[in-house]
């Protein structure tokens, strides 16, 4: 068993955001645009490939870049297998 199977989908999420991109934990808000959080094409490609990996979950860069954190969480949760 991974230790990502252990935690919540949203704290992965927010985890990857904070750690990995930086992003201020003060602007993760449910309705927070992804494509604020994740301000250019690079950190929005990146996000994808490390959901992939830690998760085996596989998410389009229009979702990274359309829908709010609670919803883009949801989907992720919705497709997890880890």
């Amino acid at each position: 068993m991974t230790t990502s199977s252990l935690r919540p989908t949203a704290e992965l999420i927010t985890g990857l955001l904070i750690d990995k991109f930086e992003v201020d934990p003060a602007g993760l808000s449910d309705d927070a645009l992804m494509t604020d959080l994740l301000v250019d094409s690079l950190m929005v490609v990146e996000m994808a490939i490390s959901l992939k990996d830690d998760l085996g979950v596989t998410v389009t860069e229009a979702e990274l870049r359309e829908l709010g954190l609670a919803e883009f969480t949801a989907r992720v949760d919705a497709r997890r297998t880890r």
